[in-house]
């Protein structure tokens, strides 16, 4: 009996030096358990971070990707944008973005004065057609009107005149209106002295034309005349702005040109002491024309030709 009880003593003094052991051993593989979790988990958030990686590395094997492409192209159209010195608060190309216009970079000392044709209410009183004339001529006509849009002339002048202000200013021309509203009166020897009391380099004269028939139509630029007798020293000055316009105008597809007509009757060429030139948009009594007039994308690339066309002429007078 004393023998069983000394084997179970001798068993439980060797379990009890084992337990040390057993708790180390368990200790461990918790421990191991662990760090695989945290290894697992670590290995969850690189994955994540390097998946942008991985795509960044196809668009280097592969190329740019469409959306790149198409970043790219919004960047260069974003850029041809910020070189146009053009303004427009509709979808439509702004002003003043052609070769000829960016061609110009410093025109501070180029004065033009231009003048809206036409004005709310016609004056019909008489005024010398030039200096020192007998002959007389009305002083401001009421324009005519748009046979499709209903349009006064008057009015389709200021939007046309506003937007060739903005596309010369922003080019460097000082630009000098006649008017900016509407209800004024202001004959056309009256505007004509306008440019003359401000120097003027070149006097334009905006204005959209009319015939009994309806189906005439075209862009034209009216010049002084070489025999007239008033406009001799600023005849072959004229002549050149108006050929140059003509010819910016050309280049457009959109727009049919007639040409320069010389004229020696107009009061505000004879009493101009500055270059002169009056343009002759289109006509209003024509229906398809009338309409295109009132387009802002049509007038708008219409007159970008008509600014080009002056600041061609603002080079050559430089030269």
């Amino acid at each position: 009996m004393r023998l069983h009880k000394g084997k179970i003593a001798i068993v439980i003094i060797i379990l009890l030096a084992l337990f040390p052991f057993y708790i180390f051993i368990n200790a461990s593989k918790v421990g191991e358990k662990d760090s695989n979790t945290g290894n697992a988990a670590t290995q969850v958030d690189v994955a994540k971070t390097a998946k942008p990686n991985k795509k960044a590395d196809d668009v280097a094997e592969k190329g740019p990707s469409e959306d790149t492409s198409q970043q790219a192209g919004v960047e260069e159209a974003a850029a041809k944008i910020e070189d146009s010195p053009a303004t427009s608060d509709s979808a439509v190309p702004e002003p003043g973005a052609s070769d000829e216009t960016k061609k110009t970079n410093d025109n501070n000392g180029f004065v033009v004065v231009i003048d809206p044709g036409h004005q709310l209410r016609a004056n019909l009183e008489k005024e010398p057609v030039g200096p020192n004339a007998t002959e007389t001529k009305i002083k401001v006509s009421g324009g005519t009107t748009g046979v499709a849009t209903g349009k006064p002339e008057y009015v389709l002048t200021m939007e046309a005149s506003l937007i060739l202000g903005e596309m010369l200013e922003k080019n460097g021309v000082q630009v000098i209106f006649t008017r900016t509203t509407h209800n004024v009166n202001i004959s056309n020897r009256e505007r004509a002295e306008i440019a003359n009391q401000n120097k003027a380099d070149l006097f334009v004269r905006i204005h959209a034309d009319g015939a009994e028939d309806p189906t005439v139509s075209g862009f034209s630029v009216l010049t002084p005349a070489a025999n007239s007798p008033y406009t001799k020293e600023i005849y072959q000055d004229s002549l050149k702005a108006s050929q140059m316009i003509i010819e910016a105008a050309a280049k457009n597809p959109a727009v049919k040109v007639n040409g320069v007509k010389f004229r020696n009757d107009l009061s505000g060429f004879n009493w101009s002491q500055a270059p002169s030139t009056l343009v002759e948009m289109g006509y209003m009594t024509n229906p398809a024309e009338d309409k295109k007039l009132s387009d802002r994308d049509y007038l708008t690339k219409l007159i970008r030709d008509v600014a080009d066309g002056i600041l061609q002429y603002a080079r050559y007078k430089e030269e």
